[in-house]
């Protein structure tokens, strides 16, 4: 991952799924080489391969959860292509907070 922090966004995590990338930041698509997260105030799933996730099916990630994406944590040759795919939803009745800082 880059040194720079290039965006910084706060994503409301609702009850539809959301892409992060085209959700959270106008920089991501065109910039980013990667990205760190954190969940606030309620439980959220996702799902990077390019399906929904719903509310009860995905990776669940707990509030004070950090989820990172680069090139050591997505080892693959298309790992921009999985950060791009990241889709997020909450899981109860509150919305949850995506904090995100983009890096290039």
């Amino acid at each position: 991952m880059g040194t720079n922090n290039i965006d910084y966004s706060t994503l409301t995590v609702t009850n539809s799924a959301q892409v992060v990338s085209t959700a959270a930041s106008p920089a991501m698509v065109s910039q980013a080489q990667g990205a760190v997260m954190t969940v606030e105030t309620a439980p959220i799933r996702y799902r990077d391969d390019g399906t929904a996730p719903t509310s009860t099916e995905g990776h669940l990630l707990m509030p004070g959860d950090v989820l990172k994406y680069d090139s050591w944590t997505v080892p693959s040759q298309n790992w921009k292509q999985v950060l791009r795919a990241l889709q997020v939803i909450r899981t109860g009745t509150d919305n949850g907070l995506l904090k995100i800082s983009w890096f290039d």
